[in-house]
């Protein structure tokens, strides 16, 4: 790791390994938005999956019926009425059920995506400037001389930087984006305004942290609306592209395409 008094990208190959790192952050931001938006057409076949839920029930393939039958007084049952309704109700919430997973599984994805390209974001901007990350350091932290007389000064901070970046997946999202937009310049995306919902802040950030945690730690999955679950997916995506776009301005990374194209050598002609 550099020592404080480094300047940012002082050699080729701290270029080229954060260069590397960079490209696989931006691939997996890349495939993880192509999946999320695939699973969410799942839920426009809703209608067929009602239909094989239905099905299944009247081939018999389950005890409903007979559970119809010994449920209800003799006198009172009507097996084809009763059978048929509940039949269909079930039917129903199956692609309820299914759609409400489907959303409640994409934040939570999404959000994963978001969390681990942020922390791989800050892990760069520490190892290209990690002089720039000295004032987050406490200190007022004792440093013995016995610690000193062996690592140096450049050593003792080289040590705490790398506390520091360990310590960086423990925070929440929100507070992990804010301080890495507090060391690299925010660069938003040209084409989305203040009052696009894509547009990445750190408040709207909140607001899918805290979604996310009510699907994780709530008493019962949460209804999602799926509308609610692709805005905040395609918000989350565009919280981690931030981060790459900002660092690769600030620190004028490359793009290693073999990487990004998944090992694939870019085609050319």
């Amino acid at each position: 790791m550099a020592t404080p008094e480094q300047r940012p990208i002082i050699d080729v190959t701290r270029l080229l390994a954060a260069s590397k790192k960079y490209s696989a952050l931006l691939r997996r931001t890349i495939v993880s938005q192509s999946i999320m938006s695939s699973a969410l057409q799942i839920p426009k076949a809703s209608d067929a999956l009602k239909e094989v839920v239905l099905y299944k029930h009247q081939s018999g393939l389950t005890g409903l019926q007979s559970l119809v039958r010994e449920m209800t007084p003799t006198e009172a049952v009507d097996p084809v009425r009763d059978f048929d309704k509940i039949a269909e109700v079930l039917a129903q919430q199956a692609a309820v059920n299914g759609e409400n997973l489907i959303a409640a599984l994409v934040v939570v994805l999404s959000h994963a995506t978001a969390d681990d390209v942020l922390t791989g974001a800050c892990e760069l901007a520490m190892d290209l400037d990690p002089g720039g990350w000295i004032p987050d350091l406490n200190m007022e932290r004792k440093v013995s001389l016995a610690t000193i007389l062996e690592k140096g000064a450049s050593g003792v901070f080289a040590s705490e930087l790398e506390k520091l970046r360990q310590q960086l997946s423990g925070k929440a999202l929100p507070n992990r984006a804010e301080q890495f937009f507090r060391h690299v310049k925010i660069r938003h995306h040209p084409m989305f305004d203040p009052a696009d919902f894509r547009y990445f802040r750190v408040s709207r950030l909140k607001e899918a942290d805290e979604l996310r945690n009510r699907i994780v730690h709530g008493s019962g999955l949460p209804e999602i609306d799926l509308e609610l679950a692709t805005q905040t997916m395609l918000f989350l995506h565009e919280a981690a592209t931030t981060a790459m776009r900002s660092l690769a301005s600030a620190y004028r990374l490359p793009i290693e395409w073999s990487i990004l194209l998944g090992n694939r050598i870019e085609e050319t002609g």
